[in-house]
């Protein structure tokens, strides 16, 4: 460069922060620098990516970084660019830099991603002979990211793949800046890659020079095959064979929750389930969740995948390993989590083989190791819009950003204790942890301890401004909340989380009348709530409203038996009438179906029970009351899975009814009482449960409204947020967002976060974000 040359060039430094490593993003911009014939250099650091440019002019750089939007890959999520111009420095080329670390602030993490269709081409291209049929292939478009990596900046020896030295060719691919593996940093090939092998149960390897093959054969003979995929061991056999399908049922001592399904093509799903656009463009995405699809008429499943369930989880292969098991077979595979009822999902070999050796009859194995586990996340279409309903593989840890900003303070939230997640938040970044699962089991607490670690490693948080936790003084979250010393630990209701989570994920300002309808959740007087209409003002919450209150006969047992609930309901009823001989005739009046399942005597002892109150909580769950209205109906009375009386309801509930049962407020309780009574009414008069179901859905729908109107008039709020569990019923939320608008209302939901208790670290954390900034 001459002296006047030099006059005229300038540097400057382009700083990138958002989702921009391990998703291919240095290789993009050194593409980009050489269309735009600029020099220079760019770096990963921990906190972002760092690139500077030789150029004459402020204008070209203003080009470059729009075309550094425009362009982007697309996983990438750019947060923010700034650039400034620095201290002249002569770049005769461009180049990419080693990484340099940070220790005062976060960088970003690419959840893992989907096979791109390149990857798909080359393991099914025989020319190929590096990548034909080579299980792990990948490139920077695609593959493992967040499970594998062990530490940030995002570069190879900071990866699990650290073990495996590339081969020449490999090496070549990832040095040249035209291929498509260009620092890639899982790239491998069948000569310098992970192997895979399948034993047997006992871990006698059975194959070793084509185990896909042999794997094929066995789920072809109605085996089941423990599958290593991307952050964990998945369960696989053959979706169309009742056996096979019972046989996993029983020894995974899952009997009724329903199974999800790979299917090897968008053609097969297509013609096996409904599929919206927006649906088709969620399951075909890089992401590749689970996706609830309606069910045809005509479904080539076996029954047993998940019985009446009108929906049916769905997802497409997602590793190359999933691509070459359905090249030869053209039928679905039951695709669930690699675990035993209720623990964290299997992630090494010996782990697995000691855990699911009880389940599984072959093991297909290999040797790239799994850092952090999750499981596959499942998602449905809402409102014409994506619903997070368990956040995992291809979300998390995806950032969630809410419009509070807390600068460089941390706040840990340690979410509820089913469905449990931890929320970290530093500045405006909320990092919500994948599914964990339920914390009542030590593998559960264990997981939820190891990730924990995996995140604050990964975004160099090392120590806590504020823990908050449930207010449940049972809660493992609460007893592990104070091992914490020397700072702030909050208590938060359950259900009051529930509707922060809905203000954090939708930046709400204002007033809010939030419905937290759920399961269960510790009162602020000790009580079981369950139905909360809560007034949110000035950053306050006021129970407003709720159901009636009920007593739980038998409180735990109740829960997994909702004939109980509806006994209690009964009772209620038959302490109101005169006339009735005993409870017992009264209750085999009302419900001859009892007569079947439930002994006299035991109703005359649950009566007993619920008189002198013992071991009989009071209780004003939302979801009990479906509990109730669901063995009422004779559709389920036990159950063994969370919500499974409920789903039962919906799924029966002819959607052309829009008649609706009165469900009067009487002091700012919901009379459902009243509704039960209905209820029995029309079983007297012969109507259809299907009818039913939906004047009960329609009832529920119906009285959000009225409340809404109410609270509008009294006390101008327009703005409505539904959470809790009781909302993943698609019938009841769809038709309530609908009502909501039709009447005038803002109505807002999670889609981000679970609408479960998965989103509760969310809006704990906010909660404890605003407490934190009005200190300050």
């Amino acid at each position: 460069m001459n002296i006047e040359t030099r006059k005229t060039i300038k540097t400057y430094r382009i700083e990138v922060t958002g989702i921009v490593q391990g998703v291919g993003f240095r290789p993009f911009i050194f593409n980009l620098a050489s269309r735009h014939r600029v020099p220079g250099s760019v770096s990963n650091t921990s906190e972002a990516v760092i690139i500077e440019i030789n150029t004459t002019s402020e204008k070209n750089v203003v080009k470059f970084i729009e075309d550094i939007k425009k362009y982007k890959p697309s996983p990438a999520l750019i947060e923010n660019v700034e650039y400034s111009e620095i201290n002249f420095k002569e770049f005769k080329n461009f180049q990419i830099n080693k990484s340099k670390g940070n220790h005062y602030k976060f960088q970003l993490v690419s959840p893992d991603l989907a096979t791109c269709k390149d990857c798909v081409r080359d393991i099914n291209n025989p020319g190929d002979k590096r990548r034909y049929g080579y299980p792990f292939t990948n490139c920077t478009n695609c593959g493992p990211r967040f499970t594998i990596i062990e530490s940030l900046p995002y570069d190879r020896p900071q990866t699990t793949m650290k073990k495996f030295d590339m081969c020449p060719q490999c090496e070549q691919e990832y040095l040249d800046q035209l291929d498509r593996r260009f620092h890639a940093q899982p790239v491998a090939c069948s000569l310098c890659g992970p192997k895979l092998w399948l034993t047997d149960n006992h871990n006698r390897t059975i194959e070793y020079k084509d185990p896909i093959q042999k794997a094929v054969q066995k789920l072809k003979q109605g085996c089941i095959v423990a599958i290593k995929s991307l952050g964990g061991f998945q369960l696989a056999v053959d979706a169309t064979d009742a056996c096979a399908v019972k046989k996993l049922r029983s020894r995974k001592n899952r009997p009724h929750k329903p199974l999800a399904v790979m299917v090897g093509n968008i053609k097969q799903v297509k013609e096996n389930f409904k599929l919206s656009p927006r649906e088709e463009a969620i399951i075909d995405s890089p992401r590749a969740p689970i996706v609830l699809l309606e069910k045809k008429h005509k479904s080539w499943l076996a029954p047993e995948v998940s019985f009446y369930n009108r929906q049916e989880g769905v997802m497409l292969p997602y590793t190359p390993i999933h691509h070459l098991l359905f090249n030869t077979i053209d039928f679905p595979l039951i695709m669930t989590s690699g675990n035993n009822s209720e623990e964290p999902i299997a992630r090494d070999n010996r782990e697995a083989l000691d855990r699911l050796s009880s389940i599984s009859d072959f093991f297909l194995l290999h040797n790239r190791d799994i850092y952090s586990r999750y499981d596959d996340s499942v998602v449905k279409v809402m409102d014409n819009k994506e619903m997070v309903l368990r956040r995992a593989r291809g979300y998390s840890p995806y950032p969630v950003k809410i419009s509070l900003d807390i600068g460089n303070k941390a706040i840990l939230a340690l979410g509820a204790q089913e469905k449990n997640t931890f929320c970290i938040l530093s500045q405006n970044y909320a990092l919500v942890s994948q599914h964990l699962g339920e914390l009542d089991d030590v593998d559960s607490f264990n997981f939820f301890k190891e990730t924990l670690k995996v995140y604050q490693r990964l975004f160099n948080i090392h120590q806590f401004d504020m823990v908050v936790h449930d207010k449940h003084p049972a809660y493992t979250s609460t007893r592990y909340a104070r091992q914490f010393k020397n700072i702030p630990i909050l208590a938060f209701q359950h259900h009051k989380a529930h509707i922060a989570s809905v203000i954090a994920e939708n930046h709400l300002e204002g007033d809010v009348l939030g419905f937290a309808w759920d399961g269960t959740g510790y009162g602020d007087e000790g009580k079981i709530w369950g139905s909360e209409i809560f007034i949110y003002h000035h950053h306050n919450f006021k129970r407003w409203g709720h159901l009636s209150e009920k007593l739980i006969p038998g409180a735990k047992a109740a829960i997994k038996n909702p004939y109980r609930m509806a006994i209690s309901y009964l009772y209620e009823i038959y302490n109101q009438k005169s006339g009735a001989s005993s409870f017992s005739d009264f209750v085999f009046n009302c419900c001859p179906h009892f007569k079947n399942m439930i002994k006299q005597h035991e109703i005359e002892i649950m009566a007993k029970q619920l008189k002198k109150q013992f071991n009989s909580p009071v209780t004003t769950s939302m979801g009990r009351l479906f509990d109730a209205v669901s063995s009422i109906l004779n559709l389920t009375h036990t159950i063994s899975y969370e919500g499974q009386a409920a789903i039962r309801l919906e799924s029966i509930a002819d959607e052309s009814i829009d008649k609706e049962y009165d469900l009067p407020l009487c002091h700012n309780q919901l009379d459902d009482i009243s509704l039960i009574e209905q209820i029995l009414e029309d079983i007297q008069k012969k109507i259809p449960a299907s009818v039913i179901s939906a004047k009960f859905h329609n009832c529920l729908v119906g009285a959000i409204i009225d409340i809404c109107k109410m609270a509008q008039d009294r006390y101008n709020i327009c703005q409505v947020a539904l959470s809790g569990g009781v909302f993943q019923n698609s019938f009841l939320l769809s038709k309530t967002l609908a009502g909501l608008k039709e009447n005038g209302f803002k109505a807002y939901t999670n889609f981000k976060v679970p609408v479960n208790d998965g989103g509760i670290s969310l809006g704990q954390a906010y909660l404890a974000a605003l407490k934190l900034k009005k200190e300050n």
